[in-house]
């Protein structure tokens, strides 16, 4: 009996020094029976061209190949497609830089037999950092990770930051990514939300051995970090408008401090006048649970500033 068919999908975009790599790694995975569906995002600089060049002798390799492009959408909509056109039952969505490691699919797949968890839709496991030529940069993070095996009501570590998912690692259930969905293309921490809206639903499993590479690129503005830190208001502001009921009072006021700690470090040079509200939502905090329009306001106003 042959292996079911499981799906790679790789949105791409401006990774023309690195996609071959991330093809490379998934040709060479040792499970058998593939599909790969790659959506070029409107790429500037011949990513499609090279992804083509390299993909064609390589056919044989694949049960079958969707390799599109389409104008610029953004990330968030260019994973919906790709997972959208894949058939496969389990989608193992890849950064165009970032690379598998051999067994990674193979070892995925012998999980979600071995569980055999009718309601899992989410399998991850650890990473290695890889710095822009491929070296190692750093064995994982040092946060600790998430029990091994499956585990239900992830968002309550993912809510809290306790835990990271690393995104080449993944493997994600069509049916249930369709069904809630997909990515929110309206926010910038696009796989943040995604995991939390999933994890209400469903029960995620880790794996916990070293499956994939995940690519860190030199440089990262100020701006940027800003606008990252907004998205992460922005995201709680959403979970708790959709799921406030869940998260205990104690552990909102808790996170909220955190995230306030993390913005006045982000803005205290050059808008120290911002210290006052940000001191008036800290002691506030201690007698009244956040909602989700506190985080909304911080987060619009880190928005503001990485514009």
């Amino acid at each position: 009996m042959s292996a079911p068919i499981v799906s790679v999908a790789i949105p791409a975009y401006n990774h023309a020094a690195y996609i071959e790599a991330c093809l490379e790694s998934v040709c060479a995975q040792t499970y058998p029976e593939l599909e790969l569906v790659l959506i070029d995002d409107g790429s500037q600089d011949g990513t499609y061209e090279v992804a083509r060049r390299f993909i064609e002798p390589r056919r044989e390799r694949f049960r079958r190949i969707v390799l599109e492009r389409q104008e610029n959408r953004g990330v968030s909509a260019t994973s919906n497609a790709c997972i959208a056109a894949c058939r496969g039952e389990w989608v193992h969505l890849l950064g165009s830089d970032d690379v598998l490691y051999p067994n990674k699919v193979e070892r995925i797949q012998q999980a979600i037999v071995q569980w055999n968890c009718p309601d899992l839709a989410l399998v991850h496991a650890d990473a290695e950092i890889i710095d822009s030529e491929g070296r190692l940069h750093a064995r994982q993070s040092r946060k600790p990770r998430p029990a091994a095996g499956v585990e239900r009501e992830s968002w309550r570590w993912l809510f809290m930051g306790e835990h990271y998912i690393f995104n080449p690692t993944l493997a994600i259930r069509r049916d249930a990514f369709l069904a809630i969905g997909g990515f929110d293309s309206g926010l910038a921490l696009e796989d943040m939300d995604f995991w939390l809206r999933l994890s209400v639903r469903h029960a995620f499993g880790r794996v916990p051995e070293v499956l994939a590479g995940y690519r860190k690129h030199p440089g990262n503005a100020t701006r940027r970090r800003v606008k990252m830190l907004g998205a992460h208001f922005l995201t709680y502001a959403k979970f708790l408008d959709e799921h406030g009921d869940l998260p205990a009072g104690d552990d909102v006021r808790r996170h909220f401090r955190k995230y306030l700690k993390r913005f006045w470090r982000r803005t205290r040079r050059r808008r120290p006048w911002l210290l006052a509200p940000l001191a008036a939502a800290y002691l506030k905090s201690a007698f009244v649970t956040p909602g989700a329009e506190d985080y909304r306001r911080f987060g619009l106003i880190l928005e503001r500033l990485a514009a």
